[in-house]
């Protein structure tokens, strides 16, 4: 049984609730910087979105709004696209994996919440549009930006890290490079980018996928960084 099973509450017959359960994977994503590492706790998560949507066959945000949820599901789409081989993440249902977590930690529904009001708010700076109603060609440009952002972001905190440790840290001021005009936004999207996929790779359709690849290790489902580092190189935001 996985870490997440073990640690979750108890109910009455003695094994986790599957709220509890929810709870307990948003609380480790949270801690792990937006990784899922219980593929086992994860698959429960699938599960109770696919029960969610028994009734009308269509799943109803519980902590999004509409248009969130919309953003969503296009970042999905984007993020790990339909090929040859399988669906997309968003027929995998990551937006809905994404927002049953959110609804049951504050602390990532306020991250996702204010990641998905700076992208349209950044979209309509640039193209005077919502995310959901630009073109691909604007969202791709937008997510692109994206990625470099974060990589530059990165390269800047290697440095400051360099400066820090040097004879010279009393005048980092002068050397440290300014956060990227995109940090923020970078930020979010690594977020949405590692909870996406591996929302996609502990789905039906994700596990059917990686089967296809004819890895041993993957069978086991242990690591997913294997799975991220696959995905990024299937993503054109990698």
């Amino acid at each position: 049984m996985s870490n997440l099973l073990n640690i979750a509450p108890a109910s009455p017959d003695g094994r986790p609730g599957r709220r509890e359960l929810i709870k307990a994977v948003a609380f480790a994503v949270v801690a792990t910087g937006g990784l899922v590492e219980d593929v086992e706790a994860a698959q429960h998560v699938h599960a109770e979105a696919v029960s969610a949507q028994k009734a009308t066959g269509i799943y109803t945000a519980k902590e999004m709004s509409a248009a969130e949820f919309k953003t969503l599901g296009k970042l999905a789409e984007l993020i790990v696209p339909a090929d040859d081989v399988s669906g997309s993440a968003l027929d995998a249902g990551a937006p809905a994996f994404i927002d049953l977590l959110c609804s049951q930690n504050k602390q990532l529904a306020t991250t996702y919440h204010g990641g998905l009001a700076w992208l349209d708010a950044e979209m309509n700076r640039k193209f005077s549009k919502s995310f959901v109603n630009a073109t691909v060609e604007q969202q791709t440009a937008m997510l692109d930006l994206l990625v470099e952002a974060d990589k530059s972001e990165r390269a800047r905190m290697d440095e400051s890290a360099v400066v820090k440790k040097s004879d010279f840290r009393d005048f980092s001021d002068y050397t440290f490079k300014q956060p990227h005009p995109q940090a923020a936004g970078a930020k979010f999207f690594d977020w949405v980018r590692k909870m996406t996929v591996d929302a996609f790779y502990t789905s039906p359709i994700g596990i059917k996928d990686l089967g296809f690849m004819g890895n041993g290790a993957y069978s086991k489902y242990e690591v997913p960084k294997q799975s991220l580092d696959y995905a990024m190189k299937r993503s054109p935001f990698a």
